[in-house]
């Protein structure tokens, strides 16, 4: 496999405000505490060095039970946590099912490079990739379906509401028997598991587990637990939303959108069949959309009891993880770096350090098919990125000469029949009907040729146009970046699978802000 690398502002494909953070734009340098470059890893790593041993305690205990019924658990990642030169990378997501788009992939793979190439830097620390389960959401119809090769499978589960990690697996085996060829690690991890969390967590353990990745599931009791002197403030002091609404004065007043808004109280009530917003009333808080009430003592007992109830949303998530893991960076995509953007207030507020913050890795892939189709027509990569009218207007100007007329050929054809009618004319004036007879009929024939020509020749742009569209559509289908729509499964053999994750976790460099094109043989 080959991989063609093209830089962010080259390949089209993001906004402005990405851009212009990755580039250190002025306007945006009061949103974040560290430059998105390797340099900055001085200072945050000895930043982290003061990250509480309790917490790395903690963390490590609630690891190894959340792991316990993982064979060959990482053990050995999860304990070196308790070491103060051990740092993770962190990247999150939603639960799913079999992967989902592809992009998770490539935001796992992009967080294992980082750790590699940490490593190289500094090998006196330990640097662990962590992919944080977003176990809580309980948006079951972004995490219930998946393409393949085009065609959309959906779970369809009794009952899915509240988080969605705790759903049962009810219902996802008629996705299992749909799929010829199912990978035996996605069957495993559907039938030996009963909850959706543990059926993840065993799947990316597969995948990942060879180059260090540790899953981590935020919703314990006793991280949650941990974490009561903050929820507390969230509750009575309304501390989150004033922040966050400052940080948007900023992106607004430089002419960027937003990404997210923040809620006076920025947490959710949760059980295993309800996810319900909190809202402040008169009396204490109420769950929006539901009927349940509570007095501002009764909010503090369940703070106290049961912290597992209280759920952080966009705004407080990132908080609670960079609160319990001794993080140096976490990677997004372009929407999750717009709001980490706009979050560096509400860290402050809540004394919590605010990490360097990373696009995901980003990658399109080329099987073997399209592969050979793309070489033959020896383009570069990064245009067949452009618009399709952008890509039609080049090949029409490139194959101009295949649909021309034969006028310059036809006026040679006139005087060269001139010329002979003069010499026939020379001889004896008898001929001069003949020779004009003649050229009526030669021109009758060049002229079909010519109709013959310009058809072939439209015929064969329409074959090369239709070419290059067929392989930009493998790139970005419906205009959609391939990441974003396709599954892994579209491209996973026994064969290649291994090779296709050892060549993303090689080349998806998030430093590098480059989109890969990946190109098999």
């Amino acid at each position: 496999m080959n991989t063609y690398k093209i830089p962010f502002e080259t390949a089209g494909l993001y906004g402005k405000m990405f851009l212009d953070y990755l580039n250190g734009t002025e306007a945006l340098k009061s949103l974040y505490q560290f430059e998105p470059n390797l340099a900055s890893f001085d200072k945050i790593i000895d930043l982290r060095k003061s990250f509480p041993k309790e917490k790395r305690t903690l963390i490590v205990e609630s690891l190894k039970n959340q792991y316990s019924a993982i064979e060959n658990a990482p053990i050995a990642q999860i304990e070196a946590l308790e070491d103060e030169n051990t740092f993770t990378i962190v990247t999150g997501h939603q639960l799913n099912i079999f992967t989902g788009p592809l992009f998770f992939i490539y935001k796992i793979a992009a967080t294992i490079h980082l750790t590699q190439q940490l490593k190289e830097k500094y090998p006196d620390c330990n640097f662990i990739p962590v992919y944080w389960m977003a176990t809580e959401d309980h948006d079951f119809e972004e995490i219930a379906s998946f393409k393949l090769s085009g065609k959309k499978y959906t779970w369809e589960h009794p009952e899915a509401t509240g988080p969605v990690g705790r759903l049962s697996l009810e219902g996802i085996d008629k996705i299992l028997d749909q799929i010829k060829d199912m990978p035996q690690f996605f069957v495993d991890a559907y039938t030996d598991n009963m909850t959706l969390t543990e059926a993840t967590r065993s799947y990316v353990h597969h995948l990942f587990s060879k180059y260090g990745l540790v899953c981590f599931d935020a919703d314990q009791a006793e991280l949650k637990s941990s974490f009561k002197e903050i929820l507390i403030k969230e509750l009575f002091d309304n501390t989150a939303v004033v922040e966050v609404e400052k940080a948007n004065a900023i992106i607004e007043s430089a002419g960027y959108k937003t990404q997210i808004h923040a809620r006076a109280i920025n947490l959710f009530y949760m059980e295993d069949k309800v996810r319900l917003r909190l809202e402040k009333t008169p009396t204490g808080f109420r769950a929006v959309d539901g009927d349940l009430k509570w007095t501002n003592q009764e909010m503090m007992d369940i703070v106290e009891n049961n912290p597992e109830r209280l759920s952080p949303n966009v705004v407080l998530r990132p908080v609670l993880q960079e609160f319990l893991l001794p993080n140096l960076a976490y990677l997004g995509g372009p929407a999750e770096v717009i709001y980490w953007l706009q979050l560096k207030g509400v860290f402050d507020a809540y004394n919590v350090f605010y990490p360097m913050v990373l696009p995901r890795g980003f990658s399109l892939f080329l099987d073997t098919k399209f592969s050979a189709k793309w070489r033959k027509m020896g383009w570069p990569l990064e245009e067949l990125l452009q618009p399709i009218t952008v890509i039609e207007n080049k090949l029409l100007d490139e194959k101009e000469e295949l649909v021309t007329s034969l006028e310059a050929e036809i006026l040679q054809f006139d005087s060269l029949y001139a010329s002979i009618l003069d010499k026939g004319k020379a001889i004896t004036p008898n001929l001069e009907k003949h020779v004009l007879a003649e050229k009526l009929r030669g021109e009758k024939r060049l002229k079909h040729t010519a109709a013959k020509l310009r058809k072939e020749g439209k015929r064969k742009m329409k074959e090369d146009i239709e070419r290059v569209v067929c392989i930009r559509e493998c790139l970005l289908p419906s205009n959609v970046p391939q990441e974003r729509v396709e599954n892994l499964l579209t491209f996973w053999s026994k064969s290649k699978g291994n090779l296709l994750l050892d060549t993303f976790v090689k080349e998806l460099d998030p430093l590098a802000f480059k989109l890969n094109i990946v190109v098999e043989d």
